[in-house]
């Protein structure tokens, strides 16, 4: 039964269909912050039935040597935070996704099983995003109950791209952004690519390679063009640097975003610094970010978008260290998908702070850990 359900979460995995609670602590300024609410997934009840079911039939024991140290920071790590209540939610998220990997690793699912239902995933969201593309709009219908959000061409703040003179909107398919769109495919399309060619193969790659181009978001779709392409560890280190180096010379230093970027970068440092061994408090970076933003009428509310920056600052630096080292653990095994999502963590966050991108995370790093 805990396969089944394994199976439904890595197909509904693109959603984004939940219950949002609006607690005190998820106002900053005065507004509601997307990433500060706690929230209840589809996904997250599928997350649980996984674990009733496997616990049920299997009884497998914890590691208590690994599980009692990270119980003794997280403690410390909420102590220290200006929003426990945040701190403690985004603890028992790093609960749940543990557990989830736990189960990952002891029953070994086998790639062409995951790679099966992936498929799925990649399917209807890329025929979703083709879609939005086409008629410049969400597609609406059933396709909200997968999180797809009701919006426009018009719709303010909207992510388009001008082509031709003329503005388009850009896909987002069922995820919060494009940038998160072109990330799951960049991260998925490889696990597709290693299976044997069936017509279905076919058709859910070139339709997510189709859906990753009309994202047209710039770290995805080199990434992408990265992981689909750089099969041998040479090969794929070329690939590396010759579209970093193209991305860096694309890249107007005075745009708003990178000015943006810059300001988050340097905030994240300066919030490191006020608790540099064990961070701020897990979830508290938005919620301290405002002190250490230059004055301005609107703030840019958003997570640094750098993945190991965010850990520094929430974590410390014992929290970085044993991020990175878990990391490096699994990036041993040489896995395509893996190093692409680090890589798209260098310049975005949502592989750590939203759930589609959580759960890919722990998907893609649990399983580096069992390849042979």
């Amino acid at each position: 039964m805990h396969k089944r359900f394994f199976a439904l979460l890595l197909i509904f995995l693109p959603t984004q269909l939940g219950f949002h609670f609006w607690p005190e602590w998820s106002m900053v300024l005065g507004r509601r912050i997307d990433y500060l609410s706690s929230t209840v997934y589809l996904t997250d009840i599928i997350i649980f039935f996984v674990l009733l079911f496997w616990f049920i039939e299997f009884r497998p024991k914890l590691r208590l040597q690994i599980l009692i140290p990270v119980l003794l920071f997280a403690a410390v790590n909420i102590w220290v935070a200006k929003s426990q209540p945040e701190s403690i939610y985004k603890w028992g998220k790093i609960l749940e996704f543990g557990l989830l990997s736990f189960y990952i690793v002891r029953t070994k699912p086998g790639l062409s099983f995951v790679a099966r239902y992936l498929s799925v995933a990649v399917f209807y969201s890329s025929f979703i995003a083709i879609g939005q593309f086409i008629f410049q709009h969400s597609l609406g219908g059933m396709f909200w109950w997968l999180g797809e959000r009701t919006f426009t061409i018009d719709t303010a703040g909207i992510a388009r791209v001008v082509l031709n003179g003329r503005e388009y909107l850009r896909a987002y398919g069922t995820f919060s952004h494009p940038n998160v769109l072109g990330g799951f495919l960049a991260v998925t399309l490889p696990f597709l690519l290693v299976q044997k060619k069936s017509f279905w193969i076919r058709i859910c790659i070139i339709l997510g390679i189709v859906a990753l181009i009309l994202t047209f978001g710039r770290a995805a779709l080199v990434v992408g063009l990265i992981a689909i392409i750089g099969k041998n560890k040479r090969f794929f280190l070329i690939l590396v640097i010759i579209p970093a180096i193209f991305i860096l010379t694309k890249f107007n230093p005075l745009e708003e975003s990178v000015v943006v970027r810059q300001q988050l970068n340097a905030a994240a440092f300066t919030l490191w610094q006020q608790s540099p061994l064990v961070g701020i408090g897990l979830g508290n970076f938005l919620v301290q970010l405002p002190e250490v933003l230059p004055s301005r009428q609107i703030y840019f509310l958003q997570p640094v978008h750098n993945i190991y920056l965010l850990v520094l600052a929430e974590t410390g630096i014992i929290g970085c260290v044993a991020f990175l080292l878990l990391v490096k653990r699994s990036i041993k095994k040489f896995n395509v998908s893996l190093i692409a999502l680090l890589l798209l963590g260098l310049v975005d966050h949502y592989p750590l702070t939203l759930q589609q991108g959580q759960l890919l995370f722990t998907l893609v790093l649990s399983l580096s850990t069992i390849l042979p």
